[in-house]
């Protein structure tokens, strides 16, 4: 993956097919990685008897991407929405601009979670 930072001239001289074959490849690779790293931690919580969020959703089998972080990293689905989302909704009036409102913090969250790099926002 950090490879195709580096050498983004392979990137622009693949055909449409291809180029959506490495996006297909490059998300199930990222699944894989959640699955493993998830997996693990949800298994050694499932022995000292805690209850863990349920395995990632294979996003082949997502056809909304509104799914997408609902199914592929639920424990991070259910943080923002219930220390983030629902408190800020709660503070404003329902309207779209207090939803709007609320994504933009949620978003904000991840991004400053993330290291705030220019990649997060792409």
């Amino acid at each position: 993956q950090q490879s195709l930072i580096f050498h983004p001239n392979v990137v622009n001289s693949l055909n449409l097919w291809a180029l959506c074959g490495l996006v297909y490849f490059l998300a199930q690779f990222f699944q894989l990685k959640y699955v493993v790293m998830y997996g693990w931690s949800s298994f050694l919580a499932h022995m000292d008897n805690v209850e863990a969020p349920p395995h990632p959703k294979c996003i082949g089998r997502i056809h909304l991407y509104s799914d997408m972080w609902r199914h592929l990293d639920n424990g991070l689905y259910l943080f923002l929405q219930q220390y983030i989302y629902l408190p800020v909704m709660a503070c404003l009036p329902t309207t779209l601009l207090a939803r709007l409102c609320a994504s933009a913090v949620c978003f904000s969250f991840v991004c400053v979670w993330h290291g705030m790099i220019d990649r997060v926002l792409i």
